[in-house]
Formats: C-alpha cells, structure tokens, sequence
C-alpha cells in the first residue's frame, strides 16, 4: 500500500501494533455485547415457554404446592378473544386490552363465575356481561365484554429489537382449587382487528390452565395451620415483536450519522487540526441528543442493554478518535512525521470503522 511505502520497518510495526490494538478493543466490546443481548433473548425465550406450560415454573415465581385430583370441586371451562388493545406503554410498564371472556359449567348455577374473576397484575375498568344462558340439564354458561389494564413490566434490554409476550392472569376471587378448578377452551383467539404500534401481532395466540400458590392464608381462621392457598390459574397470551429493522434505524439514525461525521474527520490531514477537532466534537453532541432519544423509550434501569451498548459503542469511538486525533497532530507537528501521521490515520478509521460496523451487525441480529 502506498501509506507504507515510506515507513521504516519500525514505524510500520508500531501502526500493526496500533491496528491490533484497535480490532482487541472491538472484538472485547462486541462479544461483551453480543452475549449479554443474546443471552437476554435465550432467557425471555425461556421464560415465555415456562409461563405457557403445565408444570413449569418461571425463574424467581413461588413453585405451586400439588393440589389432590379428586376432591368437591367443579370444572369451569373458560375461553378468551381478544379484541383490541386500547394502549401499550412500555416505559410506563402497562397495556390496555379489551377481550371478551366467557365460563361454561355443570352444576350449581349460583357459582357465578363470571361475576367473580379477578384479573392478577391488572384492574378491571369495565365488565359488561352480554349474555348467559342457564339450561335444564344443568349446563351454565356466560360471557362478558372487559375492557382493563394490566400491569407489566416489560423486558427492555433488546429494544428496539425486542419482542413480548401479552399476559392475561385470570383467577377467581372467592374460591381456591379446592372449590374450582379452570379448563381451557380451545376456541380462544385474538381478533384480525389488534394492533399495536411498531409492533407486528401473532394471530394465534396461546393458552394454559394451571396453579398458582400464594405465600400466605390470608389470615382466614378456616385454614389455621395450613399456610398457603392454591388457586386455578387460566393465563392467555399473545405475542408481539419488532417488524423488520426499520424503528431500529429509526432509533439511531441520529448516532450514526454523527459516527460518519467522526470517521470522515480523518480524512482531513493533521494539519488542520481545528476543523479536525471541531468535526469529532460536534459528532459527539449528535451522539448525546441521540441518547437521549433511545433513552426516552425506555424506562430508568441500571441493566445494560441493546440501547446502552449501541450508545456507548458510540460514544467509546467518538472518545477512541479524539484521542487518535491528538497522537496524529502529535507525530505531524512534534515528530515531524507527515509519512506516519498519514498511515497512522488511515489505520485508525480503517480498523475502527470496521469493528464499529460489525459490532453493530451483530448487536441487532443477536437480538
């Protein structure tokens, strides 16, 4: 290469060792990065499974106590559609469903199943019931329209690369499993009409009954001795997640452009060491007004995560080229070396332009 040319053996090992420098840098940055984003989405994969299967326990839940399979209780078949999702906030950890649900049982009819659901991590703002139907042969059956509020503190560490699971915990509030006992209905869905902003929805949705146990009796003088109670769980879930990499770009487009602005600083010479310094210090302004941005999605947390990494990988590069800058103007102007000043420069933006650009491939599809 003609930047090598001129340079003696020394100075053309002193620029590879400065080259080998730079790629270390990166390649410990980037497989940092990549594995804590990864391992973020191997875990919130995991997680989703363990919530929608029998017998499976989420990491950090209370493992439900076994409950008998015979005993007086009834069957209550129970089934959900989802119609619409008003509002979803991730910085504000919360969504807004509106669903209709409904109970189908044998038996005594004052059961009233409908009337007595609660929703866990949510409030119910309204429930219309639209129709029931007690039969002579003892089938029951009754449907409500809800509109509610569930809260959910979402995984933010991949946004916006991100995907979620949309829970509905339904319980009910008078009698535990040893009264009733949910099955569920295999004619739950979600309606062509859900939407959610920046986010691509799953027409099919999912679906488990299962237990849940609560760490306490709830001081009932009934169950003295007997400690913690046991309640039927149905959970319905849907999943969203990012479409393409458009709100991806769209996040950082702000960042980029001033990394663009701080590598074709070396492309002017050494001599011209304040336009030099001016470029590097306006990318970096550029790069702050960007965070700000990203941060603004999310809500305040001390994990590191997709937007962190891509913000301080930026941030890292604009600082790496200041200080490249200063050794170039240094071996210029004090070593009076134009030769290596030059190689010097183009090593810098060639090595760190490429780890920066692989390290954020990697970053967005390890997500």
């Amino acid at each position: 290469m003609a930047i090598w040319s001129g340079l003696t053996l020394r100075k053309r090992l002193f620029v590879l060792a400065w080259a080998s420098f730079i790629i270390l840098i990166y390649l410990g940055i980037g497989v940092t990065a990549v594995s804590v984003v990864h391992g973020e989405r191997v875990s919130s994969a995991a997680g989703h499974r363990a919530r929608m299967t029998v017998g499976a326990v989420e990491r950090g839940q209370t493992p439900p106590e076994p409950i008998p399979e015979a005993g007086d209780f009834t069957n209550v078949t129970i089934g959900l559609y989802l119609d619409g999702i008003e509002t979803l906030s991730i910085r504000d950890s919360f969504w807004a469903p509106t669903f209709y649900i409904w109970f189908r049982w044998q038996g005594d009819r004052a059961l009233n199943p409908g009337a007595n659901f609660r929703l866990v991590d949510g409030s119910i703002t309204r429930r219309d019931l639209q129709e029931e139907y007690y039969g002579a042969d003892g089938t029951n059956y009754q449907r409500y329209r809800v509109t509610a509020r569930m809260t959910k503190f979402f995984n933010t560490t991949r946004v916006p690369r991100d995907d979620h699971m949309l829970n509905l915990y339904i319980e009910d509030a008078r009698f535990d499993a040893t009264r009733l006992r949910y099955v569920a209905d295999p004619a739950s869905n979600v309606s062509s009409r859900v939407r959610v902003s920046g986010y691509t929805i799953s027409r099919s949705s999912e679906q488990v009954a299962k237990t849940h146990t609560y760490r306490s009796s709830y001081g009932d003088p009934r169950l003295e001795g007997q400690g913690n109670r046991t309640f039927s769980m149905f959970t319905y879930g849907v999943r969203i997640e990012r479409s393409g990499m458009g709100v991806y770009f769209k996040v950082f487009i702000g960042l980029f452009a001033g990394m663009a602005l701080a590598f074709a600083s070396f492309g002017l010479r050494a001599s011209d060491a304040g336009p030099r310094f001016s470029m590097v210090a306006g990318s970096y302004f550029g790069a702050v007004a960007n965070s700000y941005l990203a941060g603004s999605l999310i809500p305040s947390s001390g994990q590191f995560g997709l937007v962190e990494y891509v913000t301080f990988i930026g941030l890292f590069t604009i600082f790496f080229s200041l200080i490249a800058t200063i050794v170039s103007i240094y071996i210029w102007n004090i070593r009076a070396d134009k030769e290596l000043s030059r190689a010097f420069d183009v090593t810098t933006v060639t090595a760190a332009g490429i780890g920066y650009v692989a390290v954020n491939i990697l970053l967005p599809l390890s997500a």
